[in-house]
């Protein structure tokens, strides 16, 4: 797995949760600074841990054929590209945040959020040569992307909420399948 497929990997985890972001950046707009913090810090811990989790799950259990873990990143690449990218385009967009500004709720956010950088990263796992190196990869993705997110929202205002990034997280994903499925038909470079 080279750089440029990492960094297209990062885009869509990015991408797939930049609602949350801008969502949080408008709820939290008139909390104290310490209290956005607080967010970022625990979204991006918990996806930057998910992610590492799946990164050394799919390095230590990956199996000696190239072919076998190339299918199973691809299969991980299609399930999550079409969940994303068909649940994105069946949902309305709505201008109802969830309530960040309670530890509850932030904290099964960041849980549900990691989900899918923990599947992404044990595709990763499973492919890089280099696993740890891309893993901080994707955390300088995600922690500019949070920051990016809340400031965002914060100069957008309320209409950050009509902004739709998923459906771009979904197809980066179909794309990264797409390259694998040209690499194990021997089309691809």
């Amino acid at each position: 797995m080279n750089n440029f497929q990492i960094i297209l990997l990062a885009l869509a985890i990015l991408f797939n949760s930049w609602s949350t972001y801008l969502n949080a950046g408008i709820v939290l707009s008139r909390e104290p600074f310490v209290r956005k913090m607080y967010f970022t810090g625990i979204m991006f811990f918990l996806q930057f841990i998910m992610a590492g989790v799946g990164i050394w799950a799919g390095n230590k259990f990956c199996s000696a054929d190239v072919r076998v873990n190339m299918m199973i990143s691809l299969s991980i690449f299609l399930v999550f590209g079409l969940k994303i990218l068909l649940l994105e385009i069946r949902t309305q967009a709505d201008e109802n945040a969830f309530d960040f500004t309670d530890n509850k709720v932030v904290m099964f956010a960041a849980l549900a959020e990691g989900i899918t950088p923990l599947f992404i990263g044990t595709a990763i796992g499973v492919l890089s040569l280099h696993p740890y190196m891309h893993w901080m990869g994707i955390g300088i993705f995600l922690l500019a992307g949070i920051l990016i997110g809340l400031w965002e929202a914060k100069r957008m205002g309320s209409d950050a909420f009509k902004l739709r990034f998923g459906p771009i997280g979904g197809l980066l994903l179909l794309a990264a399948a797409i390259k694998l499925i040209l690499n194990l038909t021997s089309f691809g470079i």
